[in-house]
């Protein structure tokens, strides 16, 4: 075995075991020779080059630096910081409740409590200076207010019903057999004869009730207003042949006024008055 064979083994034997550790010391004489690697035969054929490394990309710039246009405001960064002390304190507090513990959440929390005390204050003061943010314009809270606004409110109602009774009905559906309806009956035959909206009153199996005791038959009205349950009401006005449910159940006279009210006097908002099924009474007339 010649020197050459023997150094050969030799450095394969301490590749193999991890006696030699390949640096990138031996590649610096390539780089700076510039010779191509297989060229380069006074080296050896045991050498090799490590691969390139891509060029390093420049670090992304974080959301919220001061050259970002996305960054917080002062007062944002100031309140998650409050927000974090404040849970930290609390949590603290709660598994190691110390004097020293306790009285930290206590203060976080009094700070909390100026700082809400402060806000209601200056909201408080937007409203008084803008009348369209203050709810009180709508319905007033003091008492001289009050009574003005529940006069309006009867005059209103006065004027409601007295054109619902010139040009409305309401389908009264129910059963003989149910005690809902024959607790139900005296208080929408009340509400009739306060407002003069007439009934016109459905049974469904054929039988009576003492306030009304000749009903009409169910013709198809119920299951076409989709009266399944009893007692039932619904206003409707011949005339432009619509009708609105206005109540499922037993109701109070004072229910049936608000709900009628609201019913016949829509435009609360688009939404809130399609919410409400207006069907057609086509060949249902009374």
């Amino acid at each position: 075995m010649n020197a050459t064979t023997q150094c050969t083994g030799w450095l394969l034997g301490c590749l193999l075991l991890g006696c030699v550790s390949i640096s990138p010391v031996w590649a610096q004489p390539q780089m700076e020779t510039g010779k191509p690697f297989l060229g380069d035969r006074e080296r050896g054929w045991f050498w090799y080059e490590a691969a390139p490394l891509p060029p390093a990309k420049p670090p992304k710039e974080p959301k919220g630096s001061p050259g970002s246009t996305t960054a917080k405001p002062v007062e944002v960064k100031r309140y998650e910081q409050f927000k974090a002390g404040m849970e930290e304190a609390r949590i603290v507090a709660m598994f190691n409740p110390t004097q020293a513990n306790v009285e930290r959440y206590v203060q976080y929390r009094t700070a909390l409590v100026k700082i809400a005390d402060q806000l209601a204050e200056a909201g408080q003061r937007v409203v008084w200076a803008n009348p369209d943010y203050d709810f009180t314009q709508a319905r007033p809270v003091s008492a001289v207010g009050l009574q003005a606004f529940d006069s309006q409110k009867q005059a209103q109602r006065r004027q409601t019903f007295e054109r619902l009774a010139r040009t409305h009905v309401l389908y009264f559906f129910f059963k003989s057999d149910c005690p809902y309806c024959h607790a139900f009956a005296p208080v929408l035959l009340g509400f009739s004869q306060a407002t003069g909206i007439k009934i016109f009153p459905v049974t469904l199996d054929g039988g009576a009730l003492n306030e009304f005791p000749q009903p009409h038959i169910d013709r198809g009205q119920a299951a076409a207003l989709g009266a399944t349950t009893v007692p039932a009401v619904y206003l409707a006005n011949p005339a432009t042949r619509e009708v609105a449910p206005i109540a499922f159940g037993i109701q109070s006279e004072s229910e049936l006024v608000d709900r009628v009210m609201a019913i016949a006097n829509p435009s609360a908002s688009d939404y809130v008055d399609a919410s409400t099924p207006i069907r057609s009474l086509e060949g249902l007339e009374p």
